[in-house]
């Protein structure tokens, strides 16, 4: 009796060690899960995304700098008689009163066709217009070269045209190189054609 004493007191044991086991592994089991870590193909995804995003982005600037508003512009053809030895001043684009803007000019670019060689040089004209004169001055308030200056509301682009023997020639459309804020571009503006006949003296 005493051996099967002793063989019912350590069963109880016995028992005791092999049911804590199971529970210490489903602890293990159920610890926090790892962090997932996000994969290349995910960060490439996204990488892609702002790059397209950004090319976009670029191109609307881009778009954006290089349209600005058009320039007015006239199907008049302008008639202007001068004489050799005289300055003839030839208005080929007034900016309207309301144009509410302000254009930075880099140049006035002037395409002439003509019999003999004669002499065209643009100029702005502050704060006035001119038809065809040989007296600018009593149109202008300031007659100055374009290249770097401002032009506004009410400012007008003339060609004077010198010759020393007589002539006859076609001035084309100006075209006009500008900045206005962040935009620039080279836009045809005013009148479609000059025509001017310059007769010797009599």
């Amino acid at each position: 009796m005493t051996d099967g004493g002793a063989a019912s007191s350590v069963t109880p044991a016995s028992g005791r060690r092999r049911a804590e086991r199971p529970s210490r592994r489903r602890e293990t089991r159920l610890g926090a899960p790892p962090v997932p870590r996000p994969s290349f193909q995910s960060r490439g995804w996204r990488i892609a995304g702002l790059v397209v995003a950004l090319a976009l982005t670029l191109g609307w600037l881009v778009w954006y700098a290089m349209t600005p508003e058009r320039l007015p512009v006239s199907a008049k053809v302008v008639n202007a008689n001068g004489v050799v030895g005289t300055p003839l001043y030839v208005g080929m684009f007034a900016a309207p009163g309301d144009l509410g803007r302000t254009l930075r000019i880099s140049g006035v670019q002037v395409h002439t066709t003509s019999d003999v060689k004669l002499k065209v040089t643009p100029l702005l004209c502050r704060r006035g217009t001119v038809g065809v004169t040989t007296k600018p001055e009593e149109f202008c308030a300031d007659l100055v070269d374009p290249a770097g200056e401002r032009l506004v509301g009410g400012d007008s682009i003339v060609l004077r045209v010198e010759a020393e023997q007589a002539a006859l020639a076609v001035v084309d459309r100006v075209r006009i190189a500008y900045r206005e804020d962040v935009r620039w571009d080279t836009q045809p503006a005013g009148n479609r054609q000059a025509i001017v006949t310059i007769s010797d003296r009599a």
